[in-house]
């Protein structure tokens, strides 16, 4: 009797003394982005997301435009205690021959830092810039068209020549990452380079590989989805896996899905973002 009395005792002790742990809490995101095509809307504003990147709310409308008035499809880094982005510096009906990037510490207000030229001859449009960080050189990758050809966009690799991203290389080409892509956005796994990229031919976001560099031996691994979706970028999670964001730009809407390993991938389903379209998002 006294032991059973004992046990109990011991065992409410030990229940008041050893609490349940609580989940540890997804890591808060931000998402950078523009509205729409209205000259309201191709400004940078920034959304803010607690549940893992299901929903997100508004943070700030930075009311930033750039050089030209007109900001479209940003994409975000951290780099220490100063956020940078690159974007698109006119509509998508309005020739370009450059991009741009600024940064913030504080999310809410923004300087450029520097304008970079496509370096490309003939250039008829510049679109979509997108960071890629490996080790200590970061990268951005976007989309130049040419007057000289019809359907042409290709990806091409610039790279930082300083740590505040003031100073650039000229472009390399993604070498046999066909032709008529745009906004690709890249990232690696192991040896292997993903890139998640439209095919402006077809409206597909396809995903090539590449085991050999960034700027070649690129492989087309398949369409991902339906058509009707454009400006793919990638976040990682808490717990390993990745999530993409896709712009349905046919009606509007932030949709996403997961994968575990960058090859197979769950069905889109809309993400609560409202008035979201093409960006990026990061851990706050």
């Amino acid at each position: 009797m006294r032991i059973r009395v004992l046990v109990a005792m011991v065992a409410l002790l030990l229940g008041g003394l050893i609490a349940p742990q609580p989940a540890s809490a997804a890591t808060t995101l931000i998402y950078a982005t523009f509205k729409g095509d209205g000259a309201a809307d191709q400004e940078l504003w920034i959304y803010q997301s607690t549940d893992g990147g299901l929903n997100y709310s508004v943070l700030y409308d930075t009311n930033f435009r750039g050089p030209t008035g007109v900001l479209r499809d940003p994409s975000i880094i951290k780099r220490g205690s100063t956020y940078y982005i690159a974007y698109t510096v006119q509509s998508w009906t309005t020739n370009s021959t450059y991009f741009a990037v600024a940064r913030s510490t504080n999310l809410l207000n923004w300087t450029d830092v520097t304008t970079i030229p496509s370096g490309i001859s003939s250039t008829a449009y510049t679109w979509a810039p997108e960071f890629y960080v490996e080790g200590s050189t970061t990268y951005l990758i976007t989309n130049v068209s040419q007057t000289t050809c019809s359907a042409c966009f290709r990806p091409y690799v610039y790279t930082a020549q300083n740590t505040d991203l003031t100073s650039w290389s000229g472009p390399q080409q993604m070498w046999g990452l066909g032709t008529n892509h745009i906004d690709a956005y890249v990232v690696k796994s192991g040896s292997t380079w993903h890139s998640f990229v439209k095919n402006e031919t077809t409206k597909y976001i396809e995903h090539w590989t590449s085991t050999d560099r960034l700027t070649g031996g690129w492989i087309n691994r398949g369409n991902l989805w339906a058509s009707g979706y454009e400006g793919p970028s990638l976040v990682r999670l808490d717990d390993g896996r990745w999530r993409i964001y896709v712009d349905k730009y046919t009606n509007g809407g932030l949709w996403t899905a997961t994968s575990s390993d960058l090859n197979t991938w769950t069905g889109l389903s809309a993400v609560g973002c409202s008035g979201c379209r093409h960006g990026t998002a990061i851990p706050r």
